[in-house]
């Protein structure tokens, strides 16, 4: 039981971190939808990326585990 909520502590915060370190998707001129250009995730930006979505999966796992027990 301890060693979940550790866990839970430590994704929790790794997640924050990871979110942080995120570049923001820019100005006021990505936010038109009539715009033909798609942002793509390259190279540091797809691995936080990738990060995040696996720490978050991991998170809710951890969440359902602990809500079970």
């Amino acid at each position: 039981m301890n060693i979940l909520v550790i866990l839970h502590i430590i994704l929790s915060i790794s997640t924050i971190a990871l979110i942080f370190i995120q570049p923001s998707s820019g100005g006021l001129g990505s936010s038109n939808i009539l715009s033909s250009t798609v942002p793509t995730r390259r190279g540091w930006d797809k691995i936080v990326f990738s990060l995040t979505v696996i720490t978050l999966f991991v998170f809710l796992v951890s969440a359902i585990i602990q809500a079970v027990i």
